[in-house]
């Protein structure tokens, strides 16, 4: 009984020391290295969340992205309910432009946590590289509908209503975001913008000026 206790704290002292190797050599840029200490502390503890983690974060710094994603799946196995794995997974593909996959992964983490704007954030992104134009609309606002006093949302979702020409929610959404950033000029210029395409000329050439204005201001 000893032995076996025994046994048990030395084990657990290895995969600390080991982890902890591996996280030192990781902030020395040192990433094979890194990667070969958490293999260890990894063959001590397989479902250690920490050192799966740690390993597709160090893979993604060396740019071994498809060893990240093959960690990824399986830390997926170990932890099927964790979001964050998902959505690891999709940045990973999003990177390295799977972005069918990137969406099916992102689509997932959302399931789980639909809570976390960041993700969805990052879902429209992606439906906008592959032309789903309104789906990235769709997302900003299910975003918009969890958090309503963020003016870079409603900046974004302007951007892409101006992309899908609907220069009228364009405006409205470029009135909100100036309502809560009133000292970004960007937003003036694109709402003078949307209402030049409206045919709204002296209101565009008024919010033209007012960019101009906040530009020259902050220089």
């Amino acid at each position: 009984m000893f032995y076996f206790g025994f046994a048990k704290i030395r084990k657990f002292f290895i995969f600390n020391i080991m982890y902890n190797k591996g996280i030192y050599k990781e902030n020395l840029g040192e990433y094979p290295k890194s990667l070969s200490a958490l293999f260890l502390a990894l063959s001590l503890r397989p479902g250690s969340l920490k050192t799966l983690k740690a390993v597709i974060r160090v893979n993604r710094k060396n740019k071994t992205f498809l060893n990240a994603i093959d960690y990824c799946n399986k830390a997926i196995v170990k932890h099927p309910y964790k979001a964050e794995l998902y959505a690891q997974k999709a940045d990973i593909l999003r990177h390295i432009r799977e972005f069918d996959s990137a969406l099916q992964a992102y689509n997932k983490a959302i399931s789980i946590d639909d809570l976390n704007t960041h993700y969805i954030e990052n879902r429209a992104k992606i439906k906008y590289f592959i032309k789903d134009v309104q789906g990235a609309i769709n997302d900003y606002n299910a975003i918009i509908s969890k958090n309503n006093k963020n003016g870079y949302f409603y900046a974004q979702r302007a951007f892409y209503n101006f992309e899908k020409k609907n220069y009228e929610s364009a405006k409205d959404d470029y009135t909100m975001a100036i309502n809560l950033l009133p000292d970004n000029a960007h937003l003036y210029f694109m709402r003078g913008a949307a209402e030049k395409l409206l045919n709204q000329n002296e209101l565009s050439e008024q919010d033209f000026i007012k960019a101009g204005n906040i530009g020259v201001k902050n220089d």
